[in-house]
């Protein structure tokens, strides 16, 4: 069976996209599933954080060993010849044990030049005389081929994407199996979220996407406030005419997903890294993705 893609996305940020990203790959990956993280980010935090202890320098490294997305970026659209995203994974980037065995988790890492490499990208082709539509599908005829590859190499392969929608991250979009949209249940996120699931999601299904994308609650508080919003983007949820579903699953508020790798120390287990509320909701969290991504293999089999 050929592995599953999951984007993390939401035009806003702060709102918990790099904690999802990694707490739900080190799930998966602690389940036995080989995994891969695609770090879009240029912010590198969840590169970071699936390092570990000894995650700057090791980031240096991936600048070094031109092993990152702008290589990729830079190698594919504005070099003479393609490199496969294959060329630019870090294996067994986690340093992250469960019941004895380190995660099979690797990693494309992003780092802070990447926003240098995506302008670079858009200058050189336009000057080229690609216009933004070109430049747009040439970026997702590459990504989608690459992601396509990577799922016969992986169970599950997840992409942290940045705030805000660029080329990069609508192919990535385009080309998921499951979209999880991190929000949180307050005035200022729910607008982000309208955003999101409104034109762009319309946008990205004149281009075939096919997954409705699904709302994780984040941060939450249990205030008046936060649960009336909640209540809200539920009702908001089950109305068919709303583009978004949404998980049974809340994520607290709580300082059990302040990870920090360097307080950490080097190899902590999956238990140690995310403690109390945060490794139950997780574990509530792997589960519905789970059930989802079994739900679209059955319905593809049928």
């Amino acid at each position: 069976m050929l592995g599953r893609v999951i984007s993390i996305a939401n035009s806003k940020g702060g709102v918990g996209k790099t904690t999802t990203t990694v707490s739900l790959a080190e799930a998966f990956a602690a389940e036995g599933f080989k995994t891969l993280v695609v770090d879009l980010d240029s912010q590198a935090n969840a590169s970071l954080l699936i390092y570990g202890e000894d995650g700057d320098e090791r980031l240096y490294q991936a600048i070094n060993d031109y092993t990152n997305v702008s290589d990729y970026l830079r190698e594919n659209f504005l070099g003479e010849c393609f490199a496969h995203m294959n060329k630019f994974i870090v294996p067994n980037a986690s340093d992250v044990s469960y019941m004895g065995k380190r995660l099979d988790l690797s990693l494309v890492p992003a780092t802070p030049g990447l926003r240098r490499a995506e302008r670079e990208l858009i200058y050189i082709l336009t000057e080229q005389g690609y216009s933004m539509t070109a430049i747009e599908g040439r970026v997702g005829l590459r990504l989608r081929q690459d992601m396509a590859d990577l799922r016969k190499q992986f169970d599950i392969v997840i992409c942290d994407c940045p705030p805000g929608i660029s080329a990069m991250t609508e192919a990535t979009l385009s080309a998921s199996d499951l979209i999880i949209v991190p929000t949180i249940p307050d005035f200022m996120s729910t607008l982000g979220l309208d955003l999101f699931t409104g034109d762009i999601i319309q946008s990205l299904k004149k281009r075939g996407l096919s997954s409705v994308p699904v709302v994780l609650a984040t941060k939450y508080d249990n205030s008046p406030h936060q649960q009336a919003v909640l209540h809200a983007m539920r009702e908001g949820a089950s109305d068919p005419d709303i583009e978004y579903d949404m998980f049974e699953t809340v994520v607290p508020n709580s300082a059990d997903f302040a990870a920090n790798p360097v307080e950490l120390g080097a190899n902590p287990t999956l238990a140690q890294k995310w403690q109390g509320e945060a490794l139950t909701t997780i574990n509530m969290l792997y589960q519905e993705v789970q059930a989802r991504l079994a739900a679209q293999t059955t319905s593809e089999a049928a």
